[in-house]
């Protein structure tokens, strides 16, 4: 049976694969670094690796999310605070990266939830400009990289992130983060149409 190019792309199952194909691309993690606990200095300041050893990090399209623990044993956050954190990592992985996807994770009970202020992004020490997406909130999505880390590249990220002090008597992180690079999911979404393209001709032909 034959089927229009038109009806093929309303079809429910397609739009389900493409949604699919989509949310794989979201959920990509890494290959290195999957847990890291880092401490709040003064400033507010976290330094999540530096420029003479930066964080390797390697994309792993089945991996799960790379997720980071900050933790304020010195209470240096006793008031509403922005928190900066310059996050140094390496490329290690054979794909460039043009974007990159943050999460902060709902905090402890008691705890306010933080949300992303500002951020900037650098190549091996030169600005680069990205879209961002999500500031004022718990997601922040960079994309649109107007150079590619490349394999070897080291990519510095200079966030400021909005934190609350922990209630008194409670335990836990002052900060809970997922984060990863990925492919475009619009990229992905495309090469899933026209693999389905490609099916439903050869299902044609039969």
């Amino acid at each position: 049976m034959k089927s229009s190019l038109s009806k093929l792309i309303l079809t429910p199952a397609l739009v389900l694969a493409l949604f699919s194909i989509c949310n794989t691309a979201l959920a990509q993690g890494t290959a290195t670094g999957p847990f890291t606990s880092h401490i709040v200095d003064t400033g507010p300041i976290v330094l999540i690796g530096d420029p003479a050893s930066p964080i390797p990090i390697d994309l792993d399209p089945f991996g799960a999310p790379w997720s980071k623990s900050i933790t304020d044993p010195g209470a240096v956050i006793t008031v509403p605070s922005l928190l900066t954190m310059i996050e140094t990592i390496e490329n290690v992985g054979t794909e460039p990266w043009l974007d990159w996807h943050e999460h902060i994770l709902p905090n402890a009970a008691g705890v306010s939830s933080s949300t992303w202020f500002s951020v900037k992004l650098s190549i091996n020490g030169s600005l680069i400009g990205f879209t961002p997406t999500g500031l004022g909130t718990a997601d922040l999505w960079l994309d649109n990289f107007t150079l590619p880390v490349l394999p070897g590249d080291v990519l510095e990220i200079t966030k400021e992130v909005e934190v609350f002090p922990l209630t008194p008597g409670t335990a836990g992180p002052i900060l809970r983060i997922q984060e990863f690079p990925t492919p475009e999911p619009a990229s992905l979404a495309l090469f899933g149409l026209s693999s389905l393209l490609i099916l439903g001709k050869r299902k044609e032909a039969v």
